[in-house]
């Protein structure tokens, strides 16, 4: 969570007449003149109707059907859903006025100024590293094998981690509260020989938020055979991967205009290509993209263009960012996919084609329609009616998540092209797939049986047949199927849960060797815990050859909602200690009714010999 000092009250007072509702509002609305105001279909409560209207003299909006109004900082907050002095920000951005903050005021939680102060000086530890350790060869080598500059290396503050164990440990260590602080940011971790630093032998890509503040690291190892080839910073109170976009800050700063931005997969694309003069680039942070990436960049840019591999994790990546966007697409915001040939990444194929056919490529893109079609089309056989059924199944559930209604409907039209029929006759069969799925009860998926059990059954033959052993009743054994279903979710979306915590596989362990059910997890724990930047899609790989568990797996790649790193690990761990004291609760009852058992058998035998 982030929190702010407090904006001037002249400021925020002042603020309407700096800028234009009207400009304001179509960015993000299709406005038309009508009389003295400007119309549009109300973005609030849906419909086509353009009841909603803006003027610009009184610098206010109204829906004269639901009955929304108020000024800018009110329509940014609900429109683009941000709190109060986010809104603000926003629209400061937009219309490049500097934000006045009470100087009499500080911030909400004293912690938040210390730790990006704290981040910006082992920034400037990391950089002077780079400058003047030993080791630094490799990095410096790196960087230039990789046609990195001194000019762009000094644009994104690039630093060198020494591949000692306490080089910045003892950089801070006459500074306990820096000491202390080290810690809570995860720099510093505390293992079972003392405190070592996080980041060892790398070179150091410092992260900055939309303010240029340092607020985290990524750290790129130079042998790719390394066990994770880069590392990111823990989540900590400045810094949240969800939200946070890495080179953001230095596209906005050295871009003239923002016409699109270039999301693609990694610290070093968006480096090499600023260094081939495409500034306008992001990459996530280690982690899918999420709803809160979507609105920041459609805060910013009307022309979203994602930029993946080619091959199947690639694509799977791409897909998986299609449907996080449907629900968020709105008016006047484009989103295409671009695919890279076969080993190639931005930075050589820039270099192989140039400068001049890598923008060709960007204005070329896959629509987001051409994407999702072409996709569903490859998972069903297409030339058969069987096939075109099951499209039509596949992309009417897609297509029911647009909110946006002209876009829906736009999407409609372009499927009866596809399947070749009327859009009357698809909106036919996308209203009756519809009505199916609400009367439908659709309860958690069972995770496959699992394999018969390892080793000797146990044997009761001896006992008598008014003895049976205790079984989980149904309702918790449902709790038990929901919790491992959401546990693998949130594992498949955050490896790092178990990367990050040695307890979770030994734990787990331990539910496996009680319950066979829990072979899956373990082994998705097992895998996800020796390499925390490990992909889904190499997550999912060993289990290909078992269809039923593969597509299980497969749906529980979505993860809704969607969660910060910190948050899924929080619900992953609570999740496993419920497992844990239900797993616990069957034994007590199970070791209970045995003791009964056998006293009631003594007593039985007792009378025989009597």
């Amino acid at each position: 969570m982030y929190f702010m000092p407090y904006i001037s009250q002249s400021f925020i007072d002042d603020l309407p007449n700096q800028i234009d509702i009207v400009d304001l509002i179509s960015k993000r609305l299709s406005l038309k003149k009508t009389g003295s105001d400007y119309r549009a279909p109300c973005p609030f409560h849906g419909g086509k109707n353009r009841n909603f209207a803006v003027n610009s003299h009184k610098q206010f909006y109204h829906c004269f059907k639901c009955g929304e109004s108020g000024g800018a900082i009110s329509f940014v907050q609900k429109f683009d859903n941000l709190d109060f002095v986010e809104a603000i920000e926003v629209i400061a951005g937009e219309f490049g006025l500097k934000i006045e903050y009470d100087s009499n005021t500080k911030p909400v939680d004293p912690r938040l100024e210390r730790y990006r102060d704290l981040s910006q000086k082992v920034s400037d530890f990391y950089k002077q590293q780079l400058r003047g350790s030993p080791a630094k060869k490799k990095a410096v080598d790196y960087a230039v094998n990789r046609g990195i500059s001194g000019e762009i290396a000094k644009r994104f503050e690039l630093g060198f981690a020494p591949p000692s164990n306490q080089d910045l440990l003892l950089a801070f260590e006459k500074d306990e509260q820096a000491s202390a602080d080290l810690k809570s940011l995860g720099l510093v971790k505390t293992g079972e020989y003392g405190d070592y630093d996080f980041f060892r032998d790398r070179l150091m890509f410092p992260i900055h938020n939309t303010k240029g503040n340092v607020i985290a690291f990524g750290g790129r190892a130079f042998d790719n055979k390394a066990k994770a080839k880069y590392l990111n910073s823990s989540e900590s109170p400045i810094f949240s991967k969800s939200r946070e976009l890495y080179g953001l800050y230095h596209a906005r700063k050295h871009s003239r205009t923002m016409d699109y931005v270039l999301v693609v997969e990694g610290y070093m694309d968006v480096v090499a290509l600023h260094q081939a003069n495409f500034t306008k680039v992001v990459a996530t942070l280690g982690t899918a993209t999420t709803p809160e990436h979507l609105q920041i960049l459609a805060r910013t840019t009307n022309t979203i263009v994602f930029c993946f591999d080619g091959d199947n994790a690639g694509r799977a990546a791409a897909w998986k960012a299609l449907q996080i966007a449907l629900p968020i697409i709105k008016a006047g915001l484009v989103i295409k996919f671009l695919f890279l040939p076969d080993g190639e990444d931005p930075d050589t194929l820039v270099k192989k084609e140039s400068t001049k056919a890598f923008e060709a490529r960007i204005e070329k893109a896959h629509t987001l329609s051409h994407f999702l079609f072409e996709h569903v089309k490859a998972e069903v056989d297409f030339d058969t009616i069987e096939g075109k059924t099951l499209f039509l199944e596949k992309v009417s559930i897609l297509i029911n998540q647009v909110n946006y209604e002209i876009y829906q409907q736009q999407l409609i039209d372009g499927v009866a092209q596809v399947v070749g029929q009327s859009v009357d006759q698809v909106q036919t069969v996308f209203k009756q797939l519809a009505e199916q799925s609400m009367s439908t009860s659709f309860d958690t998926i069972p995770m496959p049986e699992s394999e018969p059990f390892e080793g000797q059954e146990p044997d009761f033959s001896d006992f008598s047949d008014d003895y049976q052993q205790p079984s989980i009743a149904p309702q918790e054994n449902s709790a038990v199927k929901a919790l491992m279903s959401r546990m693998i979710s949130l594992l498949l979306n955050y490896p790092s849960i178990a990367y990050d915590n040695d307890t979770v596989e030994v734990r787990i362990r331990v539910l496996r060797k009680n319950d066979e059910k829990f072979k899956s997890l373990l082994a998705l724990v097992h895998n996800a815990e020796m390499d925390g930047d490990i992909s889904q899609e190499e997550l999912l790989k060993p289990f290909k050859d078992k269809v039923g568990v593969y597509n299980r797996l497969k749906q529980l790649c979505i993860l809704v909602p969607y969660l910060s790193e910190n948050e899924a690990k929080n619900e992953f761990l609570d999740a496993l200690l419920k497992l844990e004291n239900q797993q616990k609760k069957a034994q007590s009852l199970f070791i209970k009714d045995e003791k009964e058992y056998v006293k009631n058998l003594q007593a039985r035998k007792g009378k025989k010999k009597g």
